[in-house]
């Protein structure tokens, strides 16, 4: 069964609020209506479905590698998907992504 989302109000609001629930992806849109109710109010109802979870493909989602040296130089490797890299200043490095196992099957 769908959800039946109304949304009712200022009009740039609505619209913007709507636009962001437009845009998860767990949720699938389908359809909808616009009735104007005043000079700036809005009033707007939508259908969603949940949409089964399709695991992402690692094709489409950059990779980096991390490669963390120790004083004694053994080396440590660390796979990264969508890796930020940010200069925090006085030498600190901020690094953040998501690590993957290539052998999980979940």
């Amino acid at each position: 069964m769908a959800l039946k989302l109304c949304v009712e109000g200022n009009r740039d609001k609505v619209r913007d609020f709507v636009e962001a629930i437009r845009i998860i992806p767990q949720w699938r849109f389908y359809s909808g209506s616009k009735v104007s109710i005043g000079a700036d109010e809005l009033r707007i109802e939508y259908f969603f479905d949940k949409k089964p979870y399709e695991k992402p493909s690692l094709q489409t989602r950059k990779t980096s590698r991390l490669t963390i040296t120790s004083l004694d130089n053994q080396k440590i490797d660390i796979d990264l998907l969508d890796a930020e890299v940010t200069d925090m200043g006085n030498g600190t490095t901020f690094i953040h992504g998501r690590n993957f196992d290539i052998f999980a099957d979940s």
